[in-house]
């Protein structure tokens, strides 16, 4: 594939997420129109649908289940229990050590049984919660999940067919259950915007040479949707609008020139903004704490990748290659004597 973009798109809308729950919750009316510009909603859509092209094609590229699940482990577990790491320091230091309900949610990925810890952040205005931002997580694995059996229907039956039955149920679900916004965030609420990137992934000549017209429809359908709040046309003006950032813009590096930084912001991001809140930054001056969280979020995300998730990818590479190169080795008949 030739140079994309899907690095600093990632990263950009990981960024939106750190603006918006800066915002929201620190509760500081001087950051309130960040909200009102930005939508982590779509950020978070958008992170969806870059996934659903990209592990479709790891699945493809994977000989077996096992190496396509070791594949996937080694992407999100190491900053996953990095930034469950950090939220253990941080509960040790306000000196409580009742973690075992949450350090169990968070193993199991369902944070949401116990978002919190008792004791820690007990005066921040929005909830207590350590990493709120975990939930899109538990969703994500339920992805990877999916796909092998996606995959085997798509094999097996005619594979557009397959895939635009399963969007059109979960839009279906999302418009059934839309008064229930705790429900509908969830699966199989998210798995549209998912299999727009999975299509587009499908289809990637056709969505190249009629780029340029499918990113105007794509802008239109979704002008409409902010019009008229036709729920099908959210998914595939969001998901078509990101991967057309990625993939049919001029190439564009910018910081992600030195690694890919958005997996670490998005994962370390809420517990850094819970705490600066806590300090009472936001209070005192709420665009100098804003400057900070982003400026430790920053640093957080080069720790994560420079020495947590950039060697666990390397070592992985590394015994796949030796697992590679002892099964190309060939077995020479022994030597007569």
């Amino acid at each position: 594939m030739r140079q994309n973009n899907f690095d600093i798109v990632r990263l950009l809308l990981a960024a939106i997420v750190v603006l918006v729950h800066s915002a929201n919750l620190s509760q500081s009316p001087a950051l309130a129109l960040i909200p009102r510009l930005l939508s982590q909603h779509v950020a978070v859509e958008g992170f969806f649908a870059i996934s659903g092209f990209l592990i479709f094609a790891s699945y493809e590229r994977c000989k077996t289940l096992a190496e396509y699940a070791r594949n996937r482990a080694i992407r999100i577990l190491p900053g996953y229990w990095l930034s469950t790491l950090l939220c253990l320091g941080i509960a040790a230091a306000y000196g409580s050590f009742h973690v075992g309900k949450f350090l169990l949610a968070n193993l199991l990925f369902s944070s949401f049984l116990q978002p919190d810890i008792q004791g820690v952040f007990p005066n921040n205005p929005e909830n207590h919660a350590l990493n709120g931002a975990l939930w899109t997580l538990k969703i994500e694995v339920m992805f990877y999940i999916a796909v092998p059996i996606i995959v085997f229907l798509c094999r097996t039956l005619r594979r557009d067919a397959v895939l635009w039955a399963l969007f059109i149920a979960s839009v279906l679900f999302h418009i059934a259950l839309a008064e229930h916004k705790s429900l509908v965030v969830q699966l199989p609420g998210q798995l549209c915007f998912f299999l727009v990137g999975t299509l587009i992934h499908y289809h990637l000549p056709l969505f190249r040479k009629h780029g340029k017209w499918l990113m105007l429809g794509a802008l239109a359908a979704h002008a409409l949707h902010l019009y008229t709040g036709w729920f099908f046309l959210r998914p595939l003006s969001v998901a078509s609008l990101t991967l057309g950032a990625c993939l049919l813009l001029p190439h564009i590096q910018g910081p992600t020139r030195w690694g890919d930084f958005s997996y670490g912001t998005y994962i370390l991001h809420y517990p850094i903004v819970q705490c600066i809140i806590a300090a009472g930054l936001f209070t005192i001056h709420p665009w100098i704490a804003l400057g900070l969280t982003i400026l430790i979020v920053a640093c957080a995300a080069q720790f994560s990748w420079f020495l947590v998730e950039k060697p666990a990818l390397t070592v992985a590479k590394s015994r796949q290659l030796r697992r590679a190169a002892i099964g190309a080795t060939p077995n020479f008949p022994p030597a007569v004597p």
